[in-house]
């Protein structure tokens, strides 16, 4: 438990230099709960809208969505600890884990819809264009990946941030990304557009959260975590099941998003706090958890829902939706594995040879510049 001075500087917890197992737990959790939530979202979908069973599926979504906000905090307790990186090695390494394989992929759901034609060399400029505009239409889940990628770029900075405050300040930030985030969700229910929206959209906030759970956190504020996002489960529930227009006050970034996660994510961190190894069923899973987070969309849509003609409303709204997660949950595992291993590997290894003679180049010109003329 975070102790304080009496400057209120924090002591006692320090950044974590090993493996934490609950994370290992939250991120393969979070990965098949991304499955499970875009079959529900589907099934969802082929049902005439506000039926009981239409509302029933949307409170499993709720649940399923919240493996989104627990992403980014996975993001922020395992990136923002780290001290003494420096900002290139940073951006080196995030790029090859994580930028490649997002653009193979990219370009693969691209193709796969409309064709090879954006590999050809008068292409790539579009092409360029169409990813850094967003997420394709063939695959919206990437907006995740996105949100991702563009909290890298801040990570630097926010790292100096969190090791340069106290813990007394910290909480009164995190009170304000709460009171933000639900200026942004509830303005407009009285009819007043957010001014938060470009800031809530960052996902920085979330990010933070993650980083203020994982490490300065203490057990009074664990407590008040763990209440508020009973109430909240209660809250959204009851309005799924007894309104229409709650989509924008419920999930994302909402004050009652964030709780429900906060409480999911300490719950697993008190669970496995006294593990100190990884099951390898779990480590397998978060091993290639990123590779199923961007091909799971196109194994659920193509390989089970086209090829295997897998009807996700079969056996009432239970038997087709569980069929579909087990088969896409087992087709992206296993297609994760292959796309790792014979595509991402020799390509990120290619990639990382480039750079390094890239910068050996660039090292033995700026030496050979500065060297005096004899």
């Amino acid at each position: 438990m975070t102790q304080e001075c009496t400057d209120g500087h924090r002591v006692g917890i320090q950044p974590h230099t090993g493996r934490r197992p609950y994370l290992d737990y939250l991120r393969a959790g979070a990965t098949l709960s991304v499955i499970c939530g875009h079959v529900v979202a589907l099934a969802a979908s082929m049902l005439p809208p506000y039926s009981p069973s239409y509302r029933i599926l949307e409170l499993f979504r709720f649940v399923f969505t919240i493996s989104n906000m627990v992403f980014l905090m996975i993001s922020g307790a395992l990136l923002l600890p780290v001290q003494g990186e420096r900002a290139g090695t940073f951006y080196r390494k995030r790029f090859l884990k994580v930028a490649v394989p997002m653009v193979i992929c990219y370009l693969l759901y691209v193709c796969a819809k409309e064709g090879f034609l954006w590999l050809r060399p008068d292409h790539w400029i579009p092409m360029l264009r169409r990813i850094l505009a967003g997420p394709p239409e063939e695959a919206p889940h990437f907006w995740l990946v996105y949100a991702i990628l563009g909290l890298y770029v801040l990570t630097p900075f926010l790292r100096w941030i969190v090791h340069n405050i106290p813990d007394t300040v910290f909480y009164g930030v995190m009170a304000v990304v709460f009171l933000v985030c639900g200026l942004d969700t509830y303005l407009p229910l009285l009819g007043v557009p957010s001014p938060f929206t470009a800031v809530t959209g960052s996902f920085a906030g979330v990010f933070l959260l993650g980083y203020f759970l994982a490490d300065r956190c203490g057990r009074c504020a664990e407590g008040v975590f763990f209440a508020a996002g009973i109430v909240s489960l209660a809250v959204s529930f009851a309005l799924i099941f007894t309104t229409d227009n709650y989509y924008s006050y419920l999930f994302l970034n909402a004050p009652t998003m964030l709780f429900c996660a906060s409480a999911v994510f300490l719950g697993v961190k008190r669970l496995c706090g006294g593990m100190r190894s990884t099951p390898r069923p779990v480590a397998f899973l978060g091993r290639y958890s990123y590779s199923v987070l961007l091909i799971h969309w196109g194994v659920m849509h193509v390989a089970v829902k086209r090829i295997l003609r897998v009807d996700v409303l079969s056996g009432g709204i239970w038997g087709g939706c569980l069929l579909m997660i087990v088969l896409t949950a087992a087709g992206s595992m296993a297609g994760a594995v292959a796309f790792d291993r014979l595509l991402i590997l020799p390509l990120q290894r290619g990639a990382a040879c480039i750079w390094s003679g890239l910068c050996r180049i660039g090292r033995a010109l700026f030496l050979k510049k500065e060297k005096p003329e004899e």
